[in-house]
């Protein structure tokens, strides 16, 4: 037995040594374990900016349980733990929390990152020993990330079968497994993110070919392993944009509307293809009932016995500075009968949730002359609880007329809205107030503009509801009780519709800002203003989206690689540029026809040329320069930017390719060029074997270097300068 702060970690059935170990970033992770509270591992994730790091202390990592409906009563048991990165999720909201861990070291960290929890008992050991001597029920019993692993776990023909069978003997009459894990057929893979597990593309879609001991399934595959396992029945539940960073959790009962998927970012670990707009398709999907069969995770509460949990949706917004840190539930009761609730995040954003109530108040009445009403809002012990309202958001209307063309009713349609909304918040000439300063800076506005007393600065199409006979605001969290330009609210209308999905860039050339009477001059000034109100609700914590660039190795863009590749072959010619001696330039040139295979031509060089260079096509891609020589027959001396492969092929990654002909020789007379494309794929395969083959010299000339280094270390003389050094 080991004791941690409150947490009590048993070693019984520790085999002895960790079979498996990440390596050395554990003992990062346990140094941050031990030196930081919680409060502080935003900012050490934000400093590091290392995947491992972020995927094991970020807070959105307990998303995934923190809208559980638990009492405060249950008894949970947690199989693979690993680090803790949900178990401090389960502590908050338990009676007592169980893990069962193989590693000492993560059992560890584990352990003291919630030392303070006097309702966590760590075992160490392999599952199927501990397993052996579990006396108790459980409530709940969470498998989060680890279902995938069952191979390892169990040994038998059938091992995924047999971990759910295993496990339900474990739970109390009603209780439930949690199990979290990636969809085989996530929409994310076919759009070119690599298989969480192996790092490599399509490895799942095409079936695991290459890899063992690892598997996700589909839906399909998971409704065989349940009927299996004993007909045992679940909930199925699809966090996005995937189960380990969910900022929103969908289920059967409320699937995502057309538009909310829009967050698309999830690949912090790894390089990913962006093979298509993923927004788009998964608008697709939804319109042809297809979502949950390629949803990128699943979520699943399994029970024995065939349960409804009575939340059917949550949201998090607690990228933000924990006085604003919110979840929107959507509840359901046994009469199908909805209800929204949002409650704190975080105990110090009570108030900013109980505000909502004295806001419907004093907006409803105003609001009403332009017939938008908001839905109504009750307090209730831990939150508020607003009206369930159903319909379709004016952002879901304006898509659908961007879909089918129809962009002049759409622009009317948003210039009905954005009208409302001018006539609601222009009542009163606009003066900065400290209150504004501190929420939007201390911008240069003149005080000039029009505003209102009130100001709801979150009237975004997506925050419009359209139903039959009634406009609602569904979402007035962002409202102020002191003066705020007009212009702002509808740039923020106008922002936020355009800009949050790349599928309405089409849109830009309408200059919807302009139209709404927005200057050059107040653009500026707004988008100062939104990061500055981005700073205030975010405050001291990072979020994730600010940390993307830094943690992960970014996109590759595909298709923009492909067209830009196409529409060059397209157009490809072979400009000559000329130096007389002032340089090269345009208008020094000749342009000569080439085919998408290459050129075999002569060209005659003037006798005041000092200098020639060779464009041939503005394409990425390799070439081959067969020939490069005078009529005498000397081969001419160039330079490229190229990547030389040897062959005289070259690969320009960057397109733009070169050719340039320093000194030339008197008389050169006719230059005769002959020129070869290579097929793309012939392209790249070999500048990959050139670049490691040259990587592998290097690489080899640098361990020489350190070989000598050592040597030279270990000599008298060297041994002798050191201690005079220090002297």
């Amino acid at each position: 037995m080991e004791k941690i702060g409150q947490v009590l970690l048993d070693d019984t059935l520790y085999p002895g040594k960790d079979l498996y170990t990440d390596g050395a970033i554990e003992d990062e992770m346990l140094e941050i374990a031990r030196n930081y509270r919680e409060e502080e591992w935003n900012q050490v994730i934000a400093e590091r900016a290392s995947w491992p790091i972020l995927y094991h202390f970020s807070h959105i990592r307990e998303n995934i349980l923190g809208w559980l409906p638990f009492t405060g009563e249950e008894n949970v048991l947690e199989i693979g733990s690993g680090c803790g990165a949900v178990t401090g999720a389960l502590c908050k909201k338990a009676k007592q929390v169980t893990c069962i861990e193989l590693s000492r070291k993560r059992s560890q960290i584990n352990a003291w990152r919630h030392r303070d929890c006097d309702n966590l008992k760590i075992l160490m050991g392999n599952f199927q020993d501990v397993e052996k001597t579990l006396t108790e029920k459980y409530d709940y019993i969470t498998l989060i990330g680890v279902f995938e692993y069952g191979e390892a776990y169990i040994q038998s023909e059938t091992p995924y079968v047999d971990f759910l069978k295993i496990i339900s003997k474990h739970l109390k009459p009603n209780g439930k497994i949690v199990l979290a894990i990636e969809n085989r057929l996530g929409l994310k893979y076919w759009a070119g993110c690599t298989e969480d597990h192996f790092g490599t593309l399509f490895e799942g879609l095409e079936g695991y070919p290459t890899t063992k001991g690892v598997k996700t399934f589909s839906r399909k595959e998971f409704l065989q392993i349940l009927s299996d396992a004993g007909n045992l029945h679940a909930e199925w539940y699809y966090p996005f944009p995937d189960y380990k960073l969910p900022m929103t959790v969908y289920s059967d009962r409320r699937l995502p509307l057309k538009g909310e998927l829009n967050r698309l970012e999830t690949n912090y670990d790894r390089l990913r293809l962006q093979l298509f707009q993923e927004s788009s398709v998964y608008d697709t999907l939804l319109a042809n009932e297809m979502y949950p069969d390629f949803a990128n995770s699943f979520l699943l509460l399994i029970s024995k016995e065939k349960m409804e949990t009575g939340t059917v949706y949550a949201k998090f917004s607690n990228e933000r500075a924990p006085e604003f840190s919110i979840i929107t539930e959507i509840c359901e009761n046994n009469k199908k009968e909805k209800v929204v609730r949002k409650v704190p995040a975080d105990t110090r954003a009570e108030a900013h949730v109980r505000n909502l109530t004295k806001i419907e108040e004093e907006l409803s009445g105003f609001y009403g002359r332009e017939g938008l009403k908001l839905n109504s809002c009750r307090t209730e012990a831990d939150g508020v609880a607003l009206e369930y309202l159903s319909g379709e958001t004016l952002e879901a209307c304006l898509d659908s007329l961007l879909e089918r063309g129809r962009n002049e009713e759409l622009e009317k349609l948003l210039f009905t809205y954005i009208d409302k909304v001018r006539r609601i918040h222009s009542g009163e000439i606009f003066f900065k107030t400290p209150e504004f300063i501190e929420v939007f800076g201390d911008v240069p506005l003149e005080e000039n503009y029009r505003c209102s007393g009130i100001s709801n600065i979150d009237l975004v199409p997506a925050n419009i509801l359209l139903q039959d006979s009634e406009v609602s605001v569904i979402d007035y969290e962002w409202t102020f009780r002191f003066p705020v330009p007009c212009n702002f609210i509808l740039y923020r209308m106008i922002h936020y519709y355009l800009e949050s999905d790349g599928k309405r860039a089409v849109l830009r050339e309408f200059d919807f800002y302009k139209k709404a009477g927005i200057s050059e001059e107040e653009l500026e000034i707004y988008a100062e203003m939104e990061r500055n109100f981005q700073k205030y609700m975010e405050g001291k914590h990072v979020p994730l989206r600010s940390m993307y660039d830094e943690v992960s190795p970014g996109k590759v863009d595909v298709p923009a690689y492909y067209e830009r590749i196409r529409a060059a072959f397209a157009l490809r010619r072979l400009q000559v540029f000329y130096d007389r001696g002032s340089d090269f330039s345009e208008a020094d040139s000749d342009v000569y026809p080439m085919a998408g295979s290459g050129l075999d031509l002569c060209i005659a060089v003037p006798g005041d040329v000092r200098r020639l260079r060779l464009d041939p096509g503005e394409a990425a891609g390799g070439l081959i320069l067969k020939k490069l020589t005078f009529e005498n027959g000397k081969e001419a001396v160039f330079t490229s930017n190229g990547f030389p492969m040897g062959a005289d092929r070259y690969y320009f990654g960057g397109g733009d390719p070169q050719f340039v002909l320093e000194n030339l020789p008197e008389n050169a007379g006719k230059l005769h060029i002959e020129i070869e494309v290579m097929k793309e794929t012939e392209a790249q395969d070999a500048f990959w074997k050139s670049f490691s083959r040259i990587a592998s010299e290097k690489d080899q000339e640098i361990q020489r270097l350190h070989r000598q280094i050592h040597e030279m270390e270990n000599t008298k003389a060297w041994k002798l300068y050191r201690s005079i050094k220090k002297k």
